[in-house]
């Protein structure tokens, strides 16, 4: 299966990659070998999503729009499939493409977070994306403890591996 992350650094006076290039090879990797132990992505041969990095103006507006929400929040899913989690019935088959949706991550929330955590940068945008991966499937932390504590177990795991396929890369 292949899994390809269309990546834009939307606002930026930066070039389009800011190094993340390796970044988002490593998600990609990762996410992929992730989708294939999924029922829902059986015979499934190409799955997309894009990430795209903005500044606070944008993720407030479309937090306020979309979530009814007056505040800037470090990431946003919108997710194509209501649920799409391995612990549910499998979707109807027969799709070779799925597209699983949009992210957007706020490039100065990644920042400060970072520094927060005593992370890089690129690490928090990792966790980001991931957090934003598990939204795309159907996984809610804010339904519940148990999913919270079910949705942090799958994003510990899934950074895991990316972190350590980021360190094999250096």
């Amino acid at each position: 299966m292949k899994f390809e992350i269309f990546y834009q650094n939307s606002g930026s006076k930066r070039s389009n990659s800011l190094g993340m290039d390796h970044v988002i090879s490593a998600l990609e990797a990762v996410l992929a070998a992730n989708l294939k132990k999924n029922p829902h992505f059986a015979g499934v041969k190409e799955v997309t999503m894009t990430m795209t990095l903005c500044g606070k103006t944008k993720i407030r507006t479309l937090n306020r729009e979309y979530r009814q929400k007056d505040y800037v929040t470090d990431v946003l899913s919108f997710p194509v499939y209501e649920n799409l989690r391995p612990d549910k019935k499998p979707r109807e088959k027969n799709l070779s493409q799925m597209d699983l949706g949009d992210l957007v991550i706020c490039r100065e929330k990644a920042l400060s977070q970072a520094r927060e955590f005593e992370i890089t940068y690129e690490q928090e945008v990792v966790h980001l994306a991931v957090h934003g991966f598990l939204h795309l499937l159907g996984f809610d932390h804010e339904i519940s403890d148990k999913e919270e504590k079910i949705m942090e177990a799958h994003e510990s795991a899934l950074v895991g591996q990316i972190y350590k396929k980021l360190k094999s890369k250096k």
